[in-house]
């Protein structure tokens, strides 16, 4: 089978594990696959004074639940025998996904169609959309 690299972008919604099911039973057809989950948090640059205090107040919660996310994914392929690594990255998502990718030479980006923030009825997140248009690789949306 094909040598891949992929990058499994992770925000906790049910896309997101169901993007991470998907690739761990393509890791069982290819086992010289290579997965990286990443999770992105939100970061505080460009926020006014007030929003910044409100931000510190609460950012060792999206730390916290940013590792939550990270392990229960990394979990999905544990649980089946397979090594993945973990990463945590700040800022725009999609910018932060796009980057990663670049800089880790993958070959193929497998995410879910939307995200947690996504509003209802949208037919792609507006992650995912960026992600498609701007990624240097291939990318496979999972709904």
């Amino acid at each position: 089978m094909l040598k891949s690299k992929v990058l499994l972008p992770s925000d906790g919604s049910i896309t997101a594990a169901k993007a991470a099911a998907y690739a761990a039973r393509l890791m069982k057809l290819n086992p010289d696959m290579k997965l990286d989950v990443l999770v992105v948090l939100p970061e505080k640059e460009g926020l006014n004074n007030q929003t910044k205090d409100m931000f510190e107040t609460i950012d060792g919660t999206i730390e916290a639940k940013g590792k939550d996310i990270l392990e229960n994914t990394v979990r999905i392929f544990t649980s089946e025998g397979q090594n993945v690594q973990g990463y945590i990255g700040k800022g725009d998502p999609a910018a932060v996904i796009i980057a990663f990718a670049e800089r880790g030479a993958y070959d193929h980006i497998i995410m879910g169609s939307r995200g947690v923030s996504e509003l209802r009825g949208t037919a792609i997140g507006s992650v995912s959309h960026k992600v498609i248009h701007e990624a240097n690789c291939r990318v496979t949306l999972v709904k």
